[in-house]
Parts: C-alpha cells; structure tokens; sequence
C-alpha cells in the first residue's frame, strides 16, 4: 500500500528538508564573492615572499629578508586585528555598501601593488589591501550566518569553508601561469578579480536576521572597546590565544619561507622533466622563468588541493574524538613536516611535495579543532564573544611569522648556509606550542 504524498508527516518532513538543503540568495552570493576574494590574496599572498625577494632586474622589488618579513608579519597583523572594529559597521551602514567600499579600496590597491617601487609605497600599497580584506572579511562571514539557522549552519559553513580552499587552490595556480608573462599581469589579474564582484553585489541584498542561536549584541563601537577589555581580562584565555599565535606562526611559514627555500635549495628539474615528457605543455606552464625547475607556488598549492581532498574525511574521522589530542597531534605532525625540510630528502622536489602535504595532514588535525576547543572552554554565555577574539591568535601569529621568517632567512640560511637549523627551529617553536596546549589544557581548562 502507497503512502498518500499528502500525509501531515511526509508535508512536515518536506518542510524540514527544505529548511536545512535551502539558503537565501545572498548566501550563495557572498559564497562566490568569497572565492573571488581568495583567488586574489592568495594569488598574491602565496607568491609575495618571491616578489618581494627576487632582483628589480628580474621584475622583483629587491627587498631585503628583513623588509621582507616585516611586510609579511606586520600587514596581516593588521588585517586579522581590524575586523574587530570594522564588523561593526555593515550592521551601522548596510552590508551592501560596506562590500562596495571594500572591493572600491581593493581593486585599484591590488592593481597598484605591481607598478609602485620602494619599500613604503608598497607597504602603503599592501595596507590598503589590507584595510579592504578587514571590512570584507567580517561581512561575509556575518552573511553567512544572517542567512542560516540552526538546522543548516553546520551545512553553511562547511560550504563557505570550501569556497575559501578552492580559492586558495586556483589562485595561487593562475597567478603562477600568469606569472610566466609578467608580474604586472598577476597584479592586474588580483584586480580583475575583485573588479568582479562588483557585479556580483548588484544581485545581494543585506540578508535579514535569521536564527543566530544566540541573542542580539549590540555593535556600537563603545560595545566594541567594552568586549575588548572584557577579553583582555581573562588572563587564562589570553595566555590560551598566545599558545596559539606559536600554531599559526608554524602554519605561515608555508607561504612565507617554503617558497624560497624551494627557489633557493630544492632541485626539482628532474620532476619537471618527468612532466615534461608526460606534458610538455603543463610543464611549460608550470617552469620558473628560466625553465629550469617548478615555481614554487604549484608545489605549495598541494596544500590547498589536498585540504579539498581530505579535510571532510578527516573532520568525521575526529568527530568524537577529544580536541587537545587531535590539536596536539596536528601540530606535532606539522613539526614533523619541518623536520623533514630541514633534515628529510628532498632535494628531488617530490620529497618537498611529501613535507607538503604531511603539513597539511598536521593543519587539518589543528586548525579545526583549535576552534573547537574555544567552544568547550569559553563561558556558555559568552562563547560567541571569545570565538570571535580567537582570531586575534592568528593575527598575532602572522606578526611573529613575518619577524622570524625575514630575521631567521637572512641569518641562518643567507648568512650561516644552514637551513637546517632555520626548519629545526621552527619545528622546536610547533613542539613548544604542542607542550604549552596540553599544560594548558591540564591547568587552566575552565579558569574562564
């Protein structure tokens, strides 16, 4: 016997369906306003180590490690420390017009970035950058939550969590096509871009506010300052954000220092041969500028591709699992990985590949969890208030990224030759942040 389509449970099943798999519009568009934001910084970000370090001769601004490190510890700072004060204003002025006053600021600043010379005009350049992202960076986030609710949030932002991977992914790889005519080609192609959303903004509408699954806050910038020193004055969660900016200065050394540690020490000829003879035409578009070895950036895309690949896989087989042992093993995995830079075999260029992807095996493990574990320790009645200030780890972290990546550079490796030690110390500082999590864990869990 059939069952009637008509049924009060098949009806009220129907519904639940539909509210969980469906999303406003302005979900998806901010969706695909976030890979086109990606494809840019992460076109630039994963070759700016390069740019910025290679002779003006050969198209570089021949900056020195130092002001290299500088730029790349000081700028990001910025940009993960703003969206604390620039979250505010989309629900002040409008969301709409906040996203077109970002993508106003960065797509002539992006564009800018390949013709200026000189260590301040670019610096200037890159913080203008950097001020755009900040007043993005929270609106799309805020949209997507405003468009979801508490069936389908999990589902919307593991969506929008895989947008910002394939933008990683793709971008770093165009630009490095791109690349091989001329770096003001990459430049004008990170415009273009964000030049595009400015299309996509005419089809988004300021989303209503849905289920949030906490109550209002007021965004007042006096609530702000007030939220500030409130998080400031929990002395365990700041020391919890500190042990945690160690995590994401490991983690920036990927786009920082590996790419010219490959530049300068790892022979991948050999493999590009190999591709060469399998497809002369990729191992074209994938040659440095002298034809001779891989662009670093299609070695480091490997961790954006493999993060596609398996982050899923990974996340359910840790569902359940305690976070401070996954957090811990993550990190301990990424060490793992430097230690192979550092004293591994991979001068083949298929060993770095391997250092590559066990370092996004070990970023898998921790980055997800260390979120996780914000939601386990923070008061239940202010837990959206601290997940937020966690990114203040990561803006730190960039800081002292950028400092010890131009600093160890120009020291260990140009000056001592000794790259080995630049990786060991690394590996020792993810080790002391994988000692600090766990002495952490087993002292001050709960002092919140």
């Amino acid at each position: 016997m059939s069952t009637s389509n008509t049924a009060p449970g098949y009806i009220n099943s129907h519904k639940r369906r539909d509210k969980t798999a469906t999303f406003e519009r302005s979900f998806y568009i901010a969706n695909v306003m976030e890979i086109f934001e990606r494809l840019a910084w992460y076109g630039f970000f994963t070759l700016s180590s390069l740019y910025m370090s290679n002779p003006t001769e050969d198209g570089g601004m021949g900056f020195s490690d130092i002001e290299r490190g500088t730029i790349q510890g000081v700028i990001p700072f910025i940009l993960y420390l703003l969206p604390v004060f620039t979250g505010a204003l989309g629900d002040r002025y409008g969301y709409k017009r906040m996203f077109f006053i970002a993508f106003a600021i960065m797509t002539p600043a992006y564009y800018l970035l390949g013709q200026v010379q000189g260590f301040w005009p670019f610096f200037i350049v890159l913080l203008s950058v950097a001020i755009g992202a900040a007043i993005f960076k929270p609106l799309v986030v805020a949209t997507v939550s405003r468009t979801t609710n508490a069936e389908n949030r999990s589902v919307g932002f593991g969506i929008f969590y895989t947008m910002i991977n394939v933008g990683g992914f793709i971008g770093p790889i165009i630009a490095g096509v791109i690349k091989g005519i001329s770096w003001e080609w990459v430049f004008g192609v990170t415009a273009f871009w964000i030049a595009i959303n400015f299309l996509l903004l005419l089809l988004y509408k300021d989303p209503s506010i849905q289920d949030s699954g906490s109550s209002a806050a007021s965004t007042e910038l006096r609530s702000v300052f007030r939220d500030i020193g409130l998080v400031l004055t929990n002395r365990s969660f700041v020391l919890y954000l500190l042990i945690m900016s160690g995590f994401w200065a490991c983690y920036n050394q990927l786009f920082l220092t590996l790419p010219l540690y490959i530049r300068d020490f790892v022979d991948t000829s050999p493999l590009l041969r190999e591709i060469e003879n399998l497809s002369p035409t990729v191992a074209q578009a994938i040659a440095s500028t002298d034809g001779r070895q891989i662009s670093p950036e299609f070695i480091t895309a490997f961790n954006f591709g493999s993060i596609l690949a398996l982050q899923i896989f990974i996340s359910r087989y840790c569902r359940g699992v305690p976070t401070v042992p996954v957090i811990v093993s993550g990190t301990v995995v990424m060490a793992t990985s430097f230690l192979w830079l550092g004293y591994g075999v991979v001068a083949s260029g298929l060993g770095v590949i391997a250092a590559v992807l066990l370092f996004s095996v070990g970023e898998m493990l921790a980055s997800p969890k260390s979120q996780e574990y914000v939601a386990e320790v923070a008061p239940k009645e202010q837990s959206a208030l601290f997940m937020g200030y966690y990114f203040l780890s990561m803006a730190l972290g960039f800081l002292i990224a950028g400092l010890l990546s131009g600093w160890a550079y120009a020291t260990l490796v140009k000056s001592m030759n000794r790259p080995d030690l630049l990786w060991g110390g690394f590996a020792a500082l993810a080790i002391i942040t994988a000692i600090g999590q766990l002495w952490y864990h087993r002292h001050l869990r709960g002092q919140h």
